[in-house]
């Protein structure tokens, strides 16, 4: 059932509002004039507000207007959801600029809300607060692997658990990368190298428009990083066995939620679904609270800032490896031909104990072949299939390098029915 929409009561600031999102350059920035735009409808609805929706838009623009407006919303007074509190300085910035939008496509006298001025500066987390968060965070998982044995019998899917298990290798990702919240949140299977030792991340600028050319970069994980996300595939497969969706995200939700929008209602969406990037923001400002309330009153302790930003920030420029937009066929071809030569020399191979020894150029050949031909963007799927038509099934891909978590979790990818 749709759910109303309060934008529908003044048609043509919902047609502004249409017009302006067209131009926008993110999702995000869409989802900002959406909710500025209601916001200013439910003003018209408050008791304080002179105006209402039937009256003129031009009007209802007008800079008096709209000081009401700002008045009230800066009180917390027309939130859609949760209890009242004042909006931050940085909302009223967005909020100012949208109004200015609205006011340019209806043709009207812009009036500035405010003055658009520099924000205070963020600092950056400094190395060595950063390695305490992420010392925190492997004692925590190491607790929770004591605890439960990694089981669900030993309530691995109780307590949190999940949700500091996914913060650990989410941190320790955006250590190793400098990722943006939004590009973590993109990551899919398909970006995890097969050896789990290497992750692509699709950079997306802030502000850059939809047409602007993507950018692709690989990144090294170092072996604390493999670690931690081991033991989230492992977590991410047991949230994830009645998921009836696609399952190709990385990171996903560790409980039921709420989503939907103004169009579609809301709806209930299970453990398993893709992780958004506000959800991620709030899961980590949740993780830092609980480590700096664990670390406070330590000698040389600085309380980590809440904002997954200023963990990126101070990350120095990572090790990369750029990577074309898709693969060379003839590379391709090349490639599968080599691995599967090298899968069929580990498939004669009777056990761990022959592999490590006559075996160990055939492994290494695979293990070289599989980063090279995963870097130019061959799908793990055509990987797969050349190991299999070598003979090399199941239980034996490990020994071509594939990280068995890895394997258990595309497995899952390719059997379910996508939404």
């Amino acid at each position: 059932m749709r759910r109303r929409d309060v934008l529908d009561e003044v048609p043509e600031l919902q047609e502004a509002v249409d017009a302006v999102c067209e131009q926008a350059p993110s999702e995000a920035r869409r989802r900002q004039i959406r909710a500025h735009a209601r916001e200013l409808v439910r003003a018209l609805h408050h008791p304080e507000h002179p105006l209402t929706v039937a009256d003129d838009l031009a009007e209802i623009l007008d800079l008096p207007s709209l000081r009401t407006y700002e008045r009230l919303a800066l009180a917390g007074e027309l939130r859609d959801r949760g209890a009242v509190r004042p909006t931050a300085e940085a909302t009223a910035m967005v909020r100012s600029g949208v109004m200015v939008l609205l006011q340019r496509e209806l043709g009207l006298e812009v009036h500035h809300l405010r003055v658009l001025k520099e924000m205070p500066r963020k600092e950056p987390v400094d190395v060595a607060r950063r390695e305490r968060l992420r010392a925190s965070l492997q004692t925590v998982a190491d607790y929770i692997g004591r605890q439960t044995k990694w089981s669900v019998a030993g309530g691995l899917l109780t307590q949190g658990f999940p949700r500091w298990v996914r913060m650990l290798a989410m941190s320790s990702v955006v250590l190793d990368t400098g990722a943006r919240v939004g590009e973590l949140c993109a990551v899919r299977l398909e970006d995890l190298s097969p050896t789990l030792t290497e992750i692509r991340i699709v950079r997306r600028p802030q502000n850059a428009s939809r047409t602007a050319p993507v950018s692709v970069e690989v990144y090294p994980l170092r072996r604390a990083t493999r670690a931690a996300l081991q033991r989230w595939l492992l977590v991410r497969r047991l949230l994830m066995i009645s998921v009836t969706g696609g399952a190709d995200w990385l990171w996903v939700s560790v409980r039921t939620n709420h989503g939907g929008d103004a169009k579609t209602g809301s709806l209930s969406r299970p453990p398993g679904a893709a992780l958004q990037p506000r959800g991620a923001g709030r899961a980590h400002a949740a993780a830092v609270d609980k480590v700096n309330t664990e670390l406070a009153g330590e000698p040389g302790w600085t309380p980590l800032p809440e904002r997954m930003e200023q963990l990126r920030r101070g990350v120095a420029a990572p090790e990369l490896y750029l990577v074309p937009p898709r693969p060379d066929a003839e590379k391709a071809a090349a490639y599968m031909e080599r691995l599967e030569k090298a899968g069929r020399q580990l498939a004669a191979l009777p056990d761990a104990e022959a592999i490590a020894t006559t075996g160990r150029a055939a492994r290494d050949e695979a293990r070289h072949v599989l980063r090279e031909a995963w870097r130019m963007g061959v799908e793990h799927q055509v990987q797969l299939a050349a190991l299999a038509d070598a003979g090399l099934h199941a239980l034996d891909l490990p020994r071509a390098g594939w990280e068995p978590e890895l394997l258990r979790a595309l497995d899952l990818s390719v059997h379910v029915t996508p939404l």
